[in-house]
């Protein structure tokens, strides 16, 4: 059950996480020990948080996925990992990244749950909107690199923010013309996000 759990937590895709470093590098204090140790708790936070996300997705998620050709075998689907197990891991992990990010200030806390909030909002409605998903995703990042700017109390570079939204942008809108590529795929029947891009013309 634990490799179901860990699997579900998405670790291959906590490199995202790293954005919470960017204020660090770009400050040119990287040999300052406290702000570097300061730095690894945000992004443990953000590793934290962002596996609670990925619990609560999948169980929004539920029904569909477990009619999805391939997404039925993800843990919960397929029930490798059960609900109580996968509830009680989530709530756990939101309160102990809140708790971390809480330790580093109250605007770190603040930006955490501004990313929670955004992803389950997300989860919840959002991703089914063609061009807000991708705006909400993009916001997610701005996040992470604010969270890690108020984490050493420096601002984040007008700069940094305008780089990483676009950055942001472009991988959601990128990975979104991917997706309607193949929908074709009978691997992929039933993505609904796909349909409701399809359905705006975007395709076209």
């Amino acid at each position: 059950m634990f490799a179901a759990l860990f699997s579900s937590l998405r670790p291959h895709q906590w490199t995202k996480n790293l954005f919470v470093a960017a204020p660090l590098l770009f400050s040119k204090q990287l040999t300052t020990l406290p702000l570097l140790l300061r730095t690894l708790l945000a992004v443990v936070a953000f590793c934290l948080l962002s596996g609670a996300v990925y619990l609560i997705n999948d169980l929004f998620d539920l029904e569909h996925d477990r009619a999805h050709p391939i997404k039925r075998l993800r843990a919960i689907a397929s029930g490798r990992l059960p609900l109580a197990a996968a509830q009680t891991a989530a709530a756990l992990l939101i309160v102990s990244s809140l708790g971390l990010a809480a330790l580093l200030g109250l605007p770190c806390f603040a930006c955490a749950a501004g990313y929670l909030i955004v992803n389950l909002a997300y989860s919840l409605h959002l991703k089914h909107l063609p061009f807000v998903d991708v705006l909400s995703i993009a916001a997610g990042f701005l996040l992470r690199v604010l969270a890690g700017a108020v984490a050493l109390a420096v601002v984040a570079s007008p700069w940094l923010l305008i780089c990483t939204f676009v950055l942001a942008c472009l991988l959601g809108f990128g990975k979104r013309a991917h997706e309607l590529a193949n929908a074709g795929d009978p691997r992929r029947a039933g993505a609904r996000g796909d349909r409701c891009w399809r359905a705006t013309g975007w395709a076209r």
